[in-house]
């Protein structure tokens, strides 16, 4: 009967709206569920790097760097860095949260101190603008780290209770001298009890090592924690396993000062370069998570 076909073409273009629909909202739940993943982390790391090694690494890039130094010598900050097990990141994970300086007037003067940018010839404000956008935006799923003025915070007050000008020198190691490798990472253990990564920088032309930063781990409730797990080279010495770009073979040179040899050093990751790499990386970042 006319009727009867009207009613079972009308029942189904039902069906295939409904089934349009159910795949189109597990498509949306696929890719929520893609996001999420994309955004979540395990441990925040906390990096302190050398001012003098941080120098000579930026002043290597072109003979016109200049560095803008700490008026004492202390490790200064280098960034709280959301980090899941195994690999990179998470970054960049809200780009409609701008960087806002007037957050950081009530801390400005601690930050020029304490996390200052050692890159003279970037804006003052490079270095936290770059931390904020690309760490500090994933670190803020914690309540304690949801606003800029918070995030920065954590990171000065973590400094004043593990920084690593105290920590080295509870186990006698001073700068100005050359140590083992597993002398340096064996002593921050034995201070924090907790297994921290470290980082040198490379002198391709003189074969030489600098200690470049160190870097201590916090789970979600804030509470110090090891590092095992996270990307990092991996050497082992005996039974022991160390995170550690460090040739452990070799002598480090903890410096005061670092004469500037010409074009010799390798390029280390996670340093703030000029704003059009800084919106690349960006770019690229955004272009992995959507293809994923």
């Amino acid at each position: 009967m006319p009727g009867d076909s009207i009613s079972y073409f009308v029942w189904f273009l039902f069906i295939l709206f409904f089934l349009n629909t159910s795949s189109s909202q597990a498509s949306s739940s696929s890719h929520h569920e893609v996001s999420k993943h994309k955004k979540d982390w395990d441990v925040l790391i906390f990096t302190q790097h050398w001012p003098a090694t941080v120098c000579y690494q930026w002043r290597e890039r072109e003979d016109r760097h200049r560095c803008s130094m700490p008026s004492n010598d202390i490790w200064t900050v280098h960034g709280i860095w959301p980090t899941k097990f195994g690999t990179v990141g998470p970054a960049f994970c809200n780009d409609t949260w701008k960087f806002d300086q007037e957050q950081l007037e009530p801390i400005q003067d601690q930050l020029n101190r304490y996390w200052i940018n050692i890159e003279k010839d970037t804006p003052r404000n490079s270095l936290w603008k770059h931390e904020w956008m690309k760490h500090g935006t994933c670190a803020a799923v914690l309540p304690e780290l949801n606003t800029e003025n918070k995030y920065f915070s954590k990171g000065l007050e973590w400094l004043q209770e593990y920084s690593m000008s105290k920590v080295l020198q509870r186990v006698d190691i001073q700068p100005n001298n050359t140590f083992d490798p597993i002398e340096i990472y064996s002593g921050v253990k034995k201070v924090l009890n907790k297994n921290p990564a470290m980082e040198c920088m490379h002198d391709v032309k003189t074969g030489l090592s600098y200690i470049f930063e160190i870097r201590i781990c916090f789970d979600k409730q804030l509470k110090l924690t090891d590092c095992d797990g996270i990307k990092s080279r991996l050497r082992h010495l005996g039974d022991s396993k160390i995170l550690t770009n460090c040739d452990l073979h070799k002598q480090v040179i903890y410096p005061e000062v670092i004469e500037l040899p010409k074009k010799s050093v390798l390029p280390q990751e996670d340093i703030p370069y000029q704003w059009s790499i800084f919106d690349l990386y960006k770019l690229i970042y955004f272009i992995q998570w959507f293809t994923f």
